[in-house]
C-alpha cells in the first residue's frame, strides 16, 4: 500500500456528494513547500491537492461541518493521480488523496 501524509490548509469548504449508499466528501488542501533556488534564495511555493474521504450518510454530515477554508487540517491517505485535458487541450494531472484518517490541527 502506498500511503501519504499532508498538513495544508483548506481552501474551499467540503462539498458532500451522494455515490450509492456512501458519500464522497470533497475537498481541496494548500501544502506550502519551500527550497532554494539556484541562487541560493528561499522560495515558498503552493501545492493544492485534491481530497476525498468516503462516509456512511450520517458519519459524512458530521465531518463535512468542520471542513471549512481556512481550516489546518494532517491527513493521511493513498495518493492518486488523476489525469484530464486543459481547457486548451494539453494532458495534465492532479494529485488526489483518498483520505483514511485526518486530525484537526487548528
Amino acid at each position: 500500500m502506498l500511503k501519504i501524509n499532508l498538513l495544508g490548509v483548506l481552501g474551499t469548504d467540503a462539498e458532500i456528494r451522494e455515490v450509492g449508499s456512501r458519500k464522497a466528501i470533497n475537498f481541496n488542501v494548500a501544502v506550502k513547500k519551500e527550497y532554494k533556488n539556484a541562487e541560493g534564495e528561499k522560495v515558498e511555493k503552493t501545492e493544492w491537492v485534491k481530497a476525498v474521504m468516503w462516509k456512511n450518510s450520517n458519519q459524512s454530515t458530521k465531518v463535512a461541518e468542520y471542513l471549512k477554508k481556512g481550516k489546518k487540517v494532517l491527513l493521511e491517505g493513498e495518493p492518486n493521480v488523476e489525469s484530464y485535458l486543459s481547457k486548451e487541450g494539453s494532458a495534465k494531472g492532479q494529485l488526489v488523496v483518498n483520505v483514511k484518517d485526518i486530525e484537526f490541527v487548528d
